[in-house]
């Protein structure tokens, strides 16, 4: 899987980058003419990627089970269910990253007596109080 870095940037900016995208798909004669264009903006693995996270569904809607689908394109159980879910779902929105955190709680952790050594009957003491 490729490294993608998680930063996000300005809206306006990703929707000019779908429209271009929706437009050159749009404009494009023909099959073989959007496949060129996509090899364009596309490494190989990319499309490679694409076209199997694409087959899912269809491979699903003939009724093919995961250990089938996933020996026919050679994909995983868990991008099949990621694949699946993602069509009933719909689809979240991205986490907004926040340079602040809030601190963690404190827990009062009850430690168990120690089961040999000086300490070991000091809970008794404690029953007393």
């Amino acid at each position: 899987m490729v490294n993608v870095s998680r930063t996000q940037f300005e809206k306006a900016l990703r929707r000019k980058v779908w429209q271009r995208l929706w437009k050159m798909a749009k404009e494009s004669p023909s099959e073989q003419a959007l496949a060129e264009n996509l090899a364009v903006l596309l490494t190989p693995s990319e499309i490679a990627v694409l076209e199997k996270r694409l087959a899912i569904p269809i491979l699903l809607a003939e009724g093919m089970s995961y250990r089938e689908i996933g020996r026919t394109i050679d994909a995983s159980s868990d991008t099949i269910s990621f694949v699946k879910h993602r069509l009933v779902r719909m689809p979240r929105t991205p986490r907004r990253y926040t340079p602040l955190r809030t601190p963690h709680k404190k827990r009062n952790i009850l430690l168990s007596p120690p089961h040999m050594g000086r300490g070991r009957w000091r809970w008794l003491n404690d029953l007393s109080r």
